[in-house]
C-alpha cells in the first residue's frame, strides 16, 4: 500500500536528483535512524563528519524512543524526534517533520515502509537512502551496498560521502552530561561503599539466545576476575533478562550492581564509563562501552567482526571462533545453538585479558588509549 501511495504521489512531486542540491543553501536536514541502540551508535561517525563539513546545517534526527536521552544531549543535534510505531501517530509525526521544512533526508538505517514514508510525507525534495529498500525509486540518490563484510560504521558514512565528504576519525561516540556522571558516582559510592577501584562490566543477555555466550562460561570468568584482580561487577541487564544476571551475580559470588532494567540508557551510559573493563555479547551495551571508549572484549558469534566489531578503537578487542559451525550462511536468528558462542572457551577469554586488556589498561592507561583514539 505504502509503494502505491507514494508511486501515484510521485506524478505531482517527482524527487529531486542529488546532484541538482546546492549544499550552500540547505539549512535543515533529517536523519534517520529508527531501529536499535547498535545501529544509532555505528550512525555516529557520520553524525560528526556532517557537522564538520557544513557547521551551519541543523542536523535533526528521528529515533527509537528509548534512545532519545541518549542523543539529545549530543551538540551537533538540533532537535530529536521519537518514532511511534506502526500506528495513527506516525501521521501526527508526519505533521510535525513537514512543519519543518526539511531541505534534505537521510535514511541512515531505518525500517521501511515507515523510513522511507516518513522521509517522503516530511516533503523534502531530497533524499538519500539504501539501494536495497523496495522504496528507492523515491529517493534522490540510492547508496549501493559494497559487500556484505563492510563494516556497520562504514555503510552509514557511505549515506554522507555523496554529499562531498572526506571522512576523517570513524570512532563512535556519546556525549554524557556532567550531572549524570555525578549521579552515577553517587550510586556505585553508595553501592559498593565506596568507589570500585576495579570495576567490571558483563553482559550476558542480548536481543535473542543465538547471541548469548554461556552462563556457566561467564560464571568461571567472573570468578577469575574476582580471584585474580579483586574485581567488582556490573552485571548489564534488561527487565526481560533479570534471571539470567542474577543468577550470574549469585554464582560469582562477589560485590554486584546488577542493573535489571531500573535504569535509564544514559544513566546506564554513565555507570559503563566508569568501568575499567566490559565483556559480553554481540549486542548494544557492547558497541555503548565502545563508544564510551571503555576497553571492551565483544564475544562474537553470528555476525562477523569485520561487520559489527570494534573498528578504529585501540580499547576495544573480540573473540571469535570463524570455523566453529559448518552452516554456511550462518543461520542467525533462526539458529537453533549457537556452536559458534559454544566453541569460545574461557580459557581464551582470559588469555586475551591478561595479554591484552592487563598490560595496556589495568594500571589507568585508558585515557591515554583514549586520547590516541581522538588524533
Amino acid at each position: 500500500m505504502t509503494r502505491h501511495f507514494i508511486r501515484r504521489q510521485m506524478h505531482r512531486r517527482p524527487p529531486h536528483p542529488l546532484r541538482d542540491l546546492k549544499v550552500d543553501e540547505v539549512q535543515r536536514v533529517l536523519l534517520i535512524n529508527s531501529t536499535a541502540l547498535g545501529d544509532l551508535l555505528f550512525s555516529t561517525p557520520a553524525i560528526r563528519a556532517l557537522k564538520e563539513r557544513f557547521p551551519p546545517w541543523e542536523l535533526d534526527i528521528l529515533v527509537q524512543p528509548g534512545l532519545k536521552a541518549l542523543i539529545q544531549h549530543d551538540p551537533q543535534i538540533s532537535h530529536s524526534f521519537v518514532f511511534p510505531g506502526r500506528n495513527l501517530r506516525l501521521l501526527q509525526l508526519a505533521r510535525e517533520l513537514r512543519h519543518r521544512n526539511y531541505d534534505l533526508v537521510i535514511i541512515l538505517h531505518g525500517n521501511d515502509p515507515e523510513a522511507s514514508l516518513l522521509a517522503w510525507l516530511s516533503g523534502s525534495p531530497f533524499i538519500i537512502g539504501s539501494s536495497r529498500s523496495p522504496l528507492n525509486f523515491a529517493y534522490s540518490y540510492s547508496v549501493a551496498s559494497s559487500g556484505p563484510y563492510e563494516h556497520a560504521i562504514e555503510k552509514r558514512l557511505n549515506f554522507v560521502r555523496p554529499l562531498g565528504i572526506e571522512v576523517g576519525g570513524k570512532r563512535m561516540a556519546i556525549f554524557l552530561p556532567d550531572d549524570v556522571k555525578k549521579k552515577t558516582d553517587r550510586i556505585l559510592t553508595k553501592y559498593f561503599g565506596t568507589f570500585p577501584a576495579m570495576l567490571t562490566a558483563l553482559h550476558p543477555g542480548g536481543s535473542a539466545a543465538y547471541k548469548h555466550w554461556p552462563l556457566d562460561n561467564f560464571v568461571t570468568l567472573g570468578k577469575f576476575l574476582k580471584q585474580a584482580y579483586n574485581a567488582q561487577f556490573l552485571i548489564i541487564s534488561s527487565t526481560a533478562e533479570r534471571n539470567l544476571a542474577q543468577s550470574l551475580a549469585e554464582q560469582i559470588k562477589a560485590p554486584a550492581l546488577v542493573t535489571n532494567g531500573n535504569y535509564d540508557l544514559l544513566t546506564v551510559s554513565a555507570l559503563l564509563s566508569q568501568c575499567h573493563l566490559f565483556i559480553g555479547n554481540d549486542s548494544g551495551p557492547l558497541h555503548l562501552a565502545l563508544a564510551l571508549q571503555t576497553p571492551s572484549i565483544g564475544l562474537l558469534g553470528a555476525d562477523d567482526p569485520h561487520r559489527i566489531g570494534p573498528y578504529e578503537a585501540d580499547w576495544g578487542s573480540f573473540v571469535f571462533k570463524e570455523d566453529a559451525c559448518l552452516r554456511n550462511p550462518c543461520l542467525t536468528k533462526r539458529c537453533p545453538q549457537s556452536h559458534c558462542l559454544e566453541a569460545i572457551e574461557p580459557g581464551e577469554v582470559i588469555k586475551l585479558i591478561q595479554e591484552w586488556w592487563e598490560p595496556h589498561f589495568q594500571t589507568g592507561h585508558k585515557a591515554k588509549m583514549a586520547g590516541d583514539g581522538k588524533k
